[in-house]
């Protein structure tokens, strides 16, 4: 049987950085652990499936098939639940986060019904107050956590938990599968971006996407910020301000290592 999840590769370095940090494995110990206890604990109800799914796993060598029978979870979830990594950017029109209004900070039309008037009128009063970085829009969206979970024919299916609605800030960034950095790579790109927002919007969920830009036929990063609305309402600009401070930074660095053409500013 083939892998049920596609191995991540080059993990290496997003590793040595968890492991040289005693607050980083703490929170994956306790991420994971928080999965088995009584509370929420996942007891798969047929035996035979749970024996299939622990011999594949040993077979194969794959951790993930195993998480996920335990906890709903692949390795790089339970990362990116320990807020150690980002959660992937399926792009504008993907399904995390899903955009509720357009670039121009218009309601798209599909979601109008979507959102109270009170939701709107806070999120126009801070697009239109905030000057946006180069490069960068500010959004109305909801963000998720993805659940895979197993099907009893062993398929693997998606399920969103955890609703967020917030601005999303999201900002171009030089395209990383060019430079040829796997996602893992990429992610050790921006480590210590990502975890100086982390500090800065404790509550902040973080986004990032290989190649889901693109402007006049050249392809580029996105890194997006979900600030929740019901969490950030009274500080929200000063926290865009520090955190368009923080992408721009790394931005920068980025296109120092990657060359100027690396991305049209």
């Amino acid at each position: 049987m083939a892998l049920v999840l596609p191995r991540e590769e080059e993990v290496e370095k997003i590793f040595s950085r968890i492991l040289s940090s005693d607050d980083c494995c703490e929170r994956l110990l306790d991420t994971f652990y928080d999965h088995l206890d009584d509370e929420n604990r996942y007891v798969d109800p047929d035996s035979h499936h749970f024996a299939e799914v622990l011999l594949n796993a040993y077979k194969n060598g794959d951790v993930s098939a195993l998480l996920l029978e335990l906890c709903h979870r692949s390795m790089f979830d339970l990362l990116k639940e320990a807020y150690l990594i980002p959660k992937r950017f399926h792009g504008k029109a993907g399904e995390n986060p899903i955009l509720l209004t357009d670039a121009d900070g218009k309601l798209l039309a599909d979601k109008k019904n979507l959102v109270s008037k009170h939701e709107y009128k806070k999120f126009q009063e801070i697009y239109h107050a905030h000057d946006a970085a180069p490069r960068s829009k500010l959004y109305l969206a909801d963000g998720y956590d993805l659940v895979r979970y197993y099907t009893s024919d062993m398929n693997i299916k998606e399920k969103h938990e955890n609703k967020e609605r917030g601005i999303l800030l999201l900002y171009a960034l030089p395209d990383t599968k060019k430079l040829h950095l796997s996602e893992a790579q990429a992610y050790d790109v921006i480590w210590t971006t990502f975890h100086k927002i982390q500090q800065e919007a404790y509550s902040a969920i973080v986004f990032y996407g290989q190649e889901t830009g693109s402007r006049s036929g050249k392809t580029f990063d996105e890194l997006g910020v979900l600030l929740p609305i019901k969490q950030f309402e009274s500080k929200m600009l000063r926290h865009i301000g520090v955190i368009d401070g923080l992408v721009l930074s790394c931005r920068e660095e980025m296109i120092r290592t990657a060359g100027a053409d690396s991305l049209d500013l």
